[in-house]
């Protein structure tokens, strides 16, 4: 059982958008939990593995981070990872069309585990899921209809952006530097820790939800 479960599609999503939230949660005496509904194997390789190897390697570098960041329960499903819609060059592992958006199963493979893990709250990718990412937009979906009843859902969402924040964590140092460090395990997405990085460094260290029916913005934690 745990008490907050962070569901994403790709490994390196919990880092980039509630790696801050799992730390603070652990410290506050919750157990905290990642579920990913793919291996990740659409994303680069850099030439680290061969394009076959992709998934095992990702979900190595998931197993590491998931250590610093000191889940209680991780596991990484093997539903399709689609492409980005504007996928940019370089070698990459192989997607398969569509991705999670032609895998309506996959809700019931999430609620199965929120029987069975008991979380009071899921995080996930909003419903625009952020970036427009195919797989992000299935995921909060298949989210939002597999809680019903069972969890109260969360967003991680971007500071401004269509969905407000409504609960803003400033992470203290050594969550950063930790948070930090489980960003680097995901060797292979390096160009996307990268970017992420250049275009919204504010985010390394300030992580924005929104808590449906909420209302206002509060400095600090919704559990």
């Amino acid at each position: 059982m745990v008490d907050l479960l962070v569901v994403v599609p790709h490994p390196d999503d919990e880092t980039f958008g509630a790696g801050g939230a799992l730390l603070l949660a652990k410290e506050a005496g919750l157990r905290t939990g990642i579920l990913t509904l793919t291996r990740g194997e659409a994303g680069r390789t850099l030439g680290l593995c061969p394009p076959e190897a992709l998934p095992q390697v990702r979900l190595q570098e998931l197993q590491r981070a998931a250590e610093i960041l000191e889940v209680d329960f991780l596991e990484a499903l093997a539903f399709p990872n689609a492409l980005p819609q504007k996928a940019e060059g370089g070698p990459r592992g192989r997607a398969t069309e569509r991705g999670l958006a032609d895998h309506p199963e996959a809700k019931e493979a999430i609620r199965e585990r929120l029987f069975r893990l008991k979380p009071r709250f899921v995080l996930t990718f909003p419903p625009d899921g952020i970036n427009g990412h195919p797989d992000h937009v299935a995921a909060s979906r298949y989210v939002r209809e597999a809680a019903q009843d069972l969890a109260q859902v969360v967003y991680f969402v971007r500071p401004e952006g269509p969905f407000p924040v409504t609960h803003r964590l400033r992470l203290p140092e050594w969550a950063l530097a930790r948070k930090l460090k489980a960003l680097a395990q995901h060797r292979t997405q390096a160009l996307s820790v990268l970017a992420f990085m250049e275009r919204h460094p504010e985010r390394l260290w300030t992580e924005t939800f929104h808590l449906p029916l909420a209302e206002g913005t509060r400095e600090g934690p919704w559990w």
